[in-house]
């Protein structure tokens, strides 16, 4: 009896639909023609189409390290929320889920020309071509120690990032940014008056190549003491791309109170499969006082990465670190990076 009442009901049901479909039509247009003078009536409304973007990734890393134990890890998981508000404006937010979770970027911009915009927030301090390259960017698992500790934002473990205001834009071959931070690092208020600034000069003479100089010029506060010291840097960049070709150095000085710290790395990339497969090297040295000549480590990296799509790669690299003073170490570094 079932298999005959409900083919029944449901034969019914989709003929009473059909039904209902022309009735519904008619209905909806009586109600726009009664509606239209309405509608008319009323004042027009400015809309703002707020275009939103989402975009995100994690790292999964394991480790073999001649020092410490072998070890899986989740290096980074973060979600960016980026938006239009106008034509004019913009904002994004990112954060890390890594780390607590914490906010790792928090800016809007100001767009009006190409020549001079403004971004103030939470972001990048711009100084080094590395520092201000997304960790999802990079070409080596790690950054180099040059980078990681002389340049600001990064030599007091913010990411790169600092609270502050920017101008910039581009003119002929030139990019420029400049701006004032209170050099505390990321997600902290200032522990003094004085405002740090951090600027960025772009030329690209040649399409393949840009040069770039950048400056730093603050002071921080020590411990409790009221007394200011210096902390200085500048830096010269150079970048190179020919098609499979790559290059990329970077010179950075520093000064730490009475403590002068130098350092650069010349990174080279040759791609075997043009947007899959890339060959790595890199040396890199740094000195954290250079009237100490044991301080001087010098570092060699050999790496592959093979990009699985735009946003996702697998890295292996080998890592040979010699220090003056002490053991030389060993690593060798996989990671895998999924993205959106």
């Amino acid at each position: 009896m079932k298999r005959v009442i409900y083919p029944a009901v449901l034969f019914v049901l989709v003929g009473f639909g059909l039904l209902m479909i022309p009735i519904r039509a008619q209905a909806s247009r009586a109600r726009d023609f009664l509606n239209e003078d309405e509608q008319n009536k009323k004042a027009p409304v400015v809309q703002s189409s707020l275009q939103l973007k989402l975009s995100g990734y994690a790292q999964l890393q394991a480790a073999w390290k001649s020092e410490d134990n072998d070890t899986f890890s989740i290096r980074r998981a973060r979600l960016s929320l980026g938006g239009q508000v106008l034509k004019t404006l913009k904002f994004k937010i990112q954060v890390d889920f890594t780390r607590s979770p914490v906010l790792v970027d928090a800016q809007a911009e100001f767009t009006p020309n190409q020549v001079i915009s403004l971004r103030a927030g939470q972001f990048l301090v711009p100084f080094s071509l590395e520092n201000i390259t997304s960790s999802s960017d990079l070409l080596t698992i790690n950054r180099s120690q040059v980078v990681e500790k002389l340049a600001p934002g990064r030599d007091n473990g913010s990411a790169g990032r600092d609270l502050g205001a920017a101008i910039f834009g581009s003119y002929s071959i030139f990019d420029y940014s400049i701006g004032l931070f209170n050099g505390s690092g990321a997600n902290k208020a200032d522990t003094n008056d004085h405002k740090d600034l951090a600027g960025r000069l772009v030329a690209h003479p040649w399409k393949p190549l840009s040069l770039a100089f950048s400056i730093y010029n603050g002071k921080q506060t020590v411990s409790d003491s009221p007394v200011l010291i210096r902390r200085n840097r500048y830096g010269l960049e150079l970048a190179f791309s020919y098609q499979r070709l790559g290059l990329q150095a970077e010179f950075i000085r520093a000064t730490d109170d009475r403590t002068e710290k130098e350092g650069w790395y010349t990174l080279a990339t040759y791609s075997l499969l043009r947007q899959k497969v890339q060959l790595v090297g890199r040396l890199e040295a740094i000195n954290l006082d250079r009237h100490l000549p044991a301080q001087k480590t010098t570092i060699y990296t050999a790496g592959v990465n093979w990009f699985l799509t735009e946003k996702s790669k697998l890295q292996a690299n080998y890592e040979y670190h010699q220090t003056a003073s002490g053991p030389d170490r060993l690593a060798a570094l996989l990671l895998l990076q999924v993205g959106f």
